[in-house]
């Protein structure tokens, strides 16, 4: 019994190379579109120190002061930063004196530095916080 083969011609060594070379570039493309944007971890002293510009994404805890409808402020020990909360969907738990992070873009308008909320987390992320010694 003679068995055929499905082609001809096997596959030579470049193009099984190119094959393997073109599966790691579509690999690599759909891993860099599907990740998304990293925030840093700042203070709000570093945050409104002027190290970032308008555009960074920075990620900033406090404790919330001065609460407006749309607005409010961001203070660690004697710094303070306005963040603009108008498109979060707000917590139940979000109040005046509450701790909370705040991951969002640095905007700079008018020499005025604000944190345009993207997100907002509640309570002490006690990851960010150094040791004690």
């Amino acid at each position: 019994m003679v068995t055929e083969r499905r082609t001809n011609i096997p596959w030579s060594s470049w193009s099984k190379g190119l094959l393997a070379f073109s599966f790691l570039i579509i690999t690599g493309v759909v891993v860099s579109l599907t990740i998304t944007d990293q925030s840093t971890y700042v203070s709000v002293e570093k945050a409104v120190s002027g190290d970032y510009g308008d555009g960074a994404k920075i990620q900033v805890h406090g404790t919330i002061t001065d609460l407006r409808i749309n607005d409010c402020l961001l203070v660690d020990g004697n710094n303070s930063i306005k963040v603009d909360i108008s498109s979060l969907t707000l917590p139940d738990t979000f109040a005046e004196d509450k701790s909370a992070t705040f991951t969002g873009i640095i905007r700079i308008v008018d020499g005025e530095i604000t944190l345009e909320a993207e997100k907002v987390q509640m309570g002490c992320p006690s990851k960010y916080e150094p040791a004690e010694e």
